[in-house]
C-alpha cells in the first residue's frame, strides 16, 4: 500500500489520480518540489461541481494535466 504525507491535501484516490498522470506523463521528471501547492490546486478544483469545471473549460479527467500544464503540455487547455 501506498502510503502518503499526513499532511497531503488529497483523498486516497485523488492521489491515485495524480500519481498516474505522474507516471504516465512526466517520466523522467521528479516535480517533487512543487507537489504540496499542486495538490492543493488539484484538490480545490476536484472540489468543484461539474459545472463549474465545464464553465472553466475543465473536466475532472483533465485536471491533473491542468495543475501540470507549464510542465507538461499533453493533453492541457
Amino acid at each position: 500500500m501506498r502510503q502518503r504525507p499526513a499532511n497531503s491535501n488529497l483523498s486516497p484516490q485523488q492521489s491515485r489520480r495524480l500519481d498516474c498522470f505522474l507516471a504516465s506523463t512526466g517520466f523522467g521528471c521528479n516535480p517533487s518540489q512543487s507537489r504540496t501547492a499542486r495538490e492543493a490546486e488539484f484538490a480545490r478544483l476536484d472540489r468543484l461541481p461539474d459545472g463549474a469545471l465545464a464553465s472553466m473549460g475543465l473536466n475532472r479527467r483533465g485536471l491533473a494535466a491542468h495543475v501540470y500544464r507549464d510542465l507538461f503540455h499533453i493533453g492541457a487547455k
